[in-house]
């Protein structure tokens, strides 16, 4: 596609977000600074219609984006148009100041998301794996039974009560705590089980005791069936007041695909692969979930000290204004980011 070829889309996305309707050669001609003749634009919307980036839903009517020229069109416009500084000042005030419990941080965030967007934001904060330890304790309890009480950043403490056939003895816990606590203070809960591992297979004495325990405790009790970590969705009707879901068969679509958490979840854990990093955005079709194809997706992840830990972002119509949605993704990825790593 050329630069021209590019301009044009370009207009024709901003005009159908703007208006949502289709897209006629002269109002893209009215949008360009230079003189362009209609017959020139049409030749030129023509062309990224057999291309696939454009469709015309009647012959009689203009152009709108398909998925494939949303594509071309974020991939090329991205952080071209900068945040408002109201808008920044509105996220700045708004995730400000302490940041009290981590969940109700994040239903802030979600919120925040949908008021800057008009669309819905969703987050999934820190999974128990992915925040570092600051301190473990194991209890031992009746009936076979130990609670780990595992303290760990940022700002969680979490009791969990697992089972175990051949208990140990409270002595045996202090022991196993404390090698947790002296050797990997400040590791990740997840590196933590994986280097466990490593120590276990590499062991050529079985008879080493304290490491049998530490893994018996830590990998097969504290951490054994690790979920993610928990989605918070804000700003529902934000999503449903737009003119693209007035359809009560598309309603009823996009309410039963947010109530299918586990899928909104893997989604947002794709941000959490550290070879992609930055603002990611899908669009339509691209999403393998149908019920969700006419809806896209503005994600990034945030980090705690330089971790990537959680995800964010919004999602709304594939038709949406991309330029201010993904800056403001971004900035409130920035922000969070900042918050957390300061505690």
């Amino acid at each position: 596609m050329g630069v021209r070829e590019q301009e044009i889309l370009a207009a024709v996305v901003r005009l159908y977000v703007a208006t949502g309707s289709p897209v006629g050669s002269k109002a893209v001609a009215a949008s360009f600074s230079e003189s362009l003749s209609p017959a020139t634009i049409r030749h030129a919307m023509a062309q990224l219609e057999a291309a696939g980036y454009l469709i015309q839903p009647h012959t009689s009517a203009g152009r709108i984006p398909a998925d494939k020229g949303y594509r071309a069109y974020v991939d090329c416009a991205r952080h071209a148009v900068p945040l408002p500084a109201a808008t920044e000042r509105y996220i700045d005030e708004a995730l400000g100041g302490e940041t009290g419990p981590v969940e109700e941080f994040m239903v802030r965030i979600s919120l925040v998301l949908s008021e800057v967007s008009n669309n819905l934001g969703v987050v999934l904060g820190p999974a128990l794996e992915e925040k570092l330890l600051e301190h473990i304790k194991f209890v031992r309890l009746p009936d076979e039974r130990v609670l780990a009480v595992i303290v760990s950043r940022p700002d969680l403490i979490e009791n969990k009560i697992f089972c175990l056939q051949d208990v140990c003895s409270q002595e045996e816990l202090d022991c196993a705590a404390d090698f947790l606590n002296q050797e990997f203070h400040g590791w990740s809960l997840r590196t933590i089980r994986l280097e466990l591992a490593k120590r276990l297979e590499e062991m050529r004495d079985a008879s080493d005791h304290l490491l049998t325990n530490v893994a018996k405790l830590f990998i097969w009790g504290a951490l054994a069936h690790q979920a993610p970590g928990p989605l918070f969705v804000g700003g529902t009707a934000k999503i449903l007041s737009q003119p693209d879901f007035v359809d009560p068969g598309k309603v009823k679509e996009l309410l039963a695909a947010i109530e299918e958490k586990a899928k909104l979840i893997k989604i947002l854990s794709t941000c959490l692969d550290a070879h992609k990093g930055g603002v990611q955005a899908l669009i339509g079709r691209e999403n393998p979930n149908f019920e969700m194809w006419e809806c896209s997706f503005i994600l990034a992840p945030f980090h705690y000290r330089r971790r990537p830990v959680g995800a964010l972002g919004v999602i709304g119509p594939t038709r949406m204004e991309y330029d201010g949605a993904m800056r403001a993704v971004e900035y409130i990825a920035q922000v969070t980011s900042r918050l957390i790593s300061a505690n």
